[in-house]
């Protein structure tokens, strides 16, 4: 498919994402939900999990590989198995896709947001992520974000080299050596991925592990005239999560390129 298409499938893929994700935020955390006093520790890594699994369901008709995310997009492309060409049009589908999907989402819990004045940490965090321990914590902090999304960047490739079929490396099509996958119900391993991620480490920083996710939602509560916010903290946002999530994502590509010979013919 074209780069028009794939940018239109990116687009509407994190729009998906965000207007999920972040609505399953909104009414898990903010006073007056009905899903408030409902925050099992399962909750949040399961529902963001279903989120992607639906994203991903949207985005598969334009053959994207459901990305949504510029730290996949570039450990994909540093891995040789995105071509290049797609690289700017997937990150900047995957900003405006967050963007819009925030901007949606905040508008229906309006009245949520004015009930929830008083905590302007709260506000926030149907946002964008933060660290459970701020003081004397950068280095775990920044560990969890880099290490989290490795493990999404490297899964995300395995499992693209498993799907049967060909494959393209290093601007060669080769045969892949396994079959896996759930039929129509492919889009749910993603899901899996993304919530065993996040129960492993949400405690620490809420698992951004995607700097759109983190920053475009962060940009829609800086702007929106919210009753009783609070700083919108962007040296965390840009730090931990997304410095910390692209460098992860580096790793991963560099730990798949030496054994990829593993995975593809």
């Amino acid at each position: 498919m074209d780069v028009t298409t794939k940018f239109v499938g990116e687009l509407l893929g994190s729009f998906t994402l965000i207007a999920l994700g972040c609505g399953i935020n909104m009414n898990l955390n903010l006073n007056k939900s009905y899903g408030e006093g409902n925050k099992a520790a399962i909750s949040g890594p399961l529902s963001w999990g279903f989120a992607v699994a639906m994203a991903v369901i949207v985005s598969s008709p334009f053959d994207t590989g459901g990305h949504f995310n510029p730290a996949v997009t570039v450990g994909q492309w540093a891995a040789g198995v995105l071509d290049a060409k797609f690289l700017l049009p997937y990150i900047v589908a995957q900003f405006i896709g967050c963007f819009l999907g925030a901007i949606v989402v905040s508008f229906v819990y309006k009245g949520h947001f004015d009930a929830t004045s008083d905590d302007p940490g709260k506000l926030l965090g149907v946002f964008a992520t933060s660290a459970s321990i701020r003081k004397n914590n950068g280095v775990f902090n920044f560990s969890a974000e880099t290490i989290a999304t490795c493990f999404l960047v490297f899964i995300g490739l395995a499992m693209g080299a498993n799907h049967g079929g060909e494959v393209v490396v290093n601007a060669q099509v080769k045969n892949v050596s396994h079959m896996v996958g759930f039929g129509s119900l492919g889009a749910l391993p993603s899901g899996f991925m993304i919530f065993a991620i996040g129960m492993a480490y949400g405690g620490v920083t809420g698992w951004s592990l995607n700097p759109a996710r983190d920053l475009m939602p962060r940009l829609v509560h800086q702007i929106l005239p919210i009753k009783g916010k609070g700083n919108s903290e962007w040296g965390y946002g840009i730090i931990y999560a997304s410095i910390a999530p692209m460098i992860g994502g580096l790793i991963a590509a560099a730990i798949y390129l030496s054994v990829q010979d593993y995975f593809i013919k």
